[in-house]
This record gives C-alpha cells, structure tokens and sequence, in this order.
C-alpha cells in the first residue's frame, strides 16, 4: 500500500508530465472553425474581458490558461503551475499578465513565516503596504494624507501603487479628480512607454473601475 507522500510524488510527476506535453501543443482556436472548442485536460477558459480590463498590454492575452511546469527559484523542485491557479492569479488576484509561479508552496509558506518572523522594519515595504491598506478603510484624517503623500514620493513603484488605491478607496471629490488627472496625463507610445506616469495612470484607472 502506498504512503500519501508516495501518492504526492506519482500525481506532481503526472503533472509535469502532461504540463510538458500540453506546453507543446497551440491552443489558439482554428480561425475555419470559430464556433468549435476542444476542452483539453488540465485548460481553463480565459475571462478576455476581465483581462481586458485589469491589464495593459500590446501582446497578446491568452484563450486558455494550461498548465505550465516549472523550477523552485529556491529548493530547485520541479513543480506545475495549474491552469486554475492561474486563472485564480491573473483574473481574481489580478496579477500582472506577465507574471508566472516562481516557487512552490512550501517554499512559498517558508517565505511568508520568514518575513512574519524577522521582526519590525525587516520588511519595511510590506509594513508600509499594510498600513496604506489599512488606511484606506476609514475616513481619511490630515495625518492619513499625509502618509499617502509621502508614498507617492516613494522610490518604490509598488509602494504608489498602493497609495493610488488608497486614494480610490476614500473616494471623496478631491481624490477622484486627482486619479482622473493621472489617467489624462498618460503618456502615449513611444521610448517613454515604461515610465512612472504611465504606470500611475493604469493603476488609477484601475482604482476607479473597481471602486464604481
């Protein structure tokens, strides 16, 4: 009889195995035959429309998500990202379009337990990120405005990003007009296409579609 860890080792092996299999085959649906779609194991339908409306890209968005196998950046395990988590990832999470799974979950949950672990100000980013979250769910007071001013200043993109939405969160007439001068001020095409206002003016976008 077989131990789970054994029956553990057999199912991420047949996932990889037939995550390599499907990463060599097309998914784009045949241009003669729109109205037909073939359901293959391990595929998930992508939301365009979601897509669509939570990322900014000039490639391509996907039809299907399948499973893509990959490498642990820190064990070196061989693991599979399913194509429901990354529906779950770039649909509901919202995570950026050209993002993908670079660790497996155990070494996802070690990360997490190292950084709770290591005391005030080892990640100051994520504290930072935490109380601009946290600030967002109340009335904003002068010394809340302040602290979102402050992070708009920030080196950290990431870090503006949260103070945008924020700022959508509060909601009152001088934020949205402030987030709609930042969607206006986008720039268009050209060298400047990854560039703060850009990013800012998508991240505003963003804020405003959820908070209607």
């Amino acid at each position: 009889m077989k131990s789970n860890k054994q029956r553990r080792a057999e199912i991420k092996a047949h996932r990889r195995q037939r995550a390599a299999a499907l990463a060599t085959r097309s998914f784009e649906p045949d241009a003669r035959l729109p109205r037909v779609v073939a359901y293959l194991p391990d595929q998930e339908r992508a939301d365009r429309a979601v897509l669509l409306r939570y990322h900014n890209t000039y490639g391509p968005l996907p039809v299907f998500y399948v499973a893509r196998p990959f490498v642990c950046r820190d064990c070196g395990a061989q693991e599979v990202w399913t194509a429901k988590q990354q529906k779950w990832w770039y649909e509901v999470a919202h995570g950026h379009i050209d993002s993908s799974a670079v660790r497996c979950l155990a070494c996802r949950r070690v990360r997490r337990e190292r950084l709770r672990s290591t005391g005030p100000g080892a990640n100051l980013l994520g504290e930072q990120t935490n109380r601009l979250r946290a600030l967002g769910q109340a009335r904003p007071n002068e010394k809340a405005v302040a602290e979102v001013e402050a992070a708009l200043q920030s080196k950290w993109w990431s870090l503006r990003v949260v103070a945008i939405q924020t700022m959508a969160r509060w909601g009152d007439a001088e934020q949205v007009e402030r987030l709609k001068a930042m969607v206006a001020a986008r720039p268009a095409g050209g060298r400047r296409y990854w560039c703060w206002e850009r990013v800012a003016a998508d991240a505003a976008m963003c804020a405003l579609i959820r908070r209607e």
